[in-house]
């Protein structure tokens, strides 16, 4: 049985225009399906011309009046608003580009649940890619200075993460000027970031994973001579910590003008530094470099002490350990 459907298109002061598909069967054929766009005198309901088309080129007419927001968008439904876009990657971009914000959200809201993976995720953030870079920048750790360093951990500020505390770190300003200088400008304290868990603020000092942990000689007892590079850089930070306490308790802005908010107390200090791959010698000397270095590191206060590949290891679990 064949069902017949008529439009209204429009009307002015002497005509009234209307589409009518016939043909349209309930199973779906449309071999006799066809299209006619027909008008009537408004006044004498004469009828004026009628105009028969293929069902092609009705949806060619669709698909060309369907480039237009304003004609796509006009008007809403009760449940929305419907567009149909080719499977074309330009087009679903330039359409989700030009959406509010209110409908984008629950929109990918219901594509994250329903679709995408924990991995799929991570590939639209980009953190599979800057993990992969960071797995490389350590094979070639000789070719990076500490400022490729501080650019890449900008880039990628989840990468300092969720501590074991819970608390998100954001980036408030890279090479922030902790300390006020004398007269003439010098004897300014700068550390590489300034962070906020969104309450209180964070410093961090960058070396290299290169820079060595250790010296080449063992103490007396059963520990392992530290090296001057990670007491200097112990000491440099401490310097800040000092400094941004008083600086910090004043009014202070980001290089963007905004205020910093966070409260400054006893700051919490996180240095990276070298790497726990270099370690050297016998399986002896590596086990007692390695207790010596977390008994330094756990008897300080407030400073937290990082190597270059446990913080890797903590990015691949953000990236990975999730599944």
């Amino acid at each position: 049985m064949s069902i017949d459907h008529t439009f209204e298109i429009g009307a002015d002061v002497s005509s009234q225009i209307y589409l009518n598909i016939s043909g349209v069967d309930q199973n779906g054929d449309l071999a006799i399906a066809s299209a006619s766009i027909y008008a009537f005198d408004s006044e004498t309901g004469v009828g004026k011309f009628t105009c028969n088309l293929p069902l092609a080129k009705l949806s060619e007419l669709y698909h060309h009046l369907s480039k237009y927001s304003m004609v796509v968008n006009s008007e809403s439904t009760s449940i929305g608003k419907f567009v149909e876009i080719a499977e074309s990657q330009s087009e679903i971009i330039s359409f989700l580009s030009s959406s509010s914000t209110e409908s984008l959200i629950p929109a990918l809201k219901h594509i994250v649940s329903d679709r995408l993976s924990h991995d799929d995720i991570n590939t639209i953030l980009g953190r599979r890619e800057s993990l992969a870079e960071y797995k490389q920048m350590l094979v070639d750790a000789d070719s990076y200075q500490e400022a490729d360093w501080q650019r890449f951990f900008e880039r990628n500020e989840w990468i300092f993460g969720y501590g074991l505390t819970y608390k998100y770190i954001t980036i408030l300003q890279r090479e922030a000027h902790v300390s006020s200088t004398d007269l003439n400008g010098a004897n300014d304290v700068i550390t590489d970031f300034l962070l906020s868990d969104s309450r209180f603020t964070k410093i961090v000092e960058l070396k290299t994973p290169k820079t060595a942990l250790f010296e080449q000689r063992r103490n007396r007892a059963d520990s392992w001579r530290l090296s001057t590079a990670l007491t200097d850089a112990v000491s440099q930070i401490l310097a800040q910590k000092a400094n941004w306490e008083i600086e910090g308790a004043g009014l202070n802005y980001t290089a963007e003008g905004e205020l910093i908010h966070e409260g400054t107390y006893d700051v919490e200090c996180i240095l990276v530094i070298g790497s726990h791959s270099d370690i050297e010698g016998s399986a002896r000397e590596k086990a007692m470099k390695s207790k010596t270095l977390e008994l330094y590191r756990r008897n300080l206060r407030c400073i937290e002490i990082l190597t270059y590949d446990e913080l890797f290891e903590r990015a691949k679990y953000i990236v990975e350990g999730a599944r």
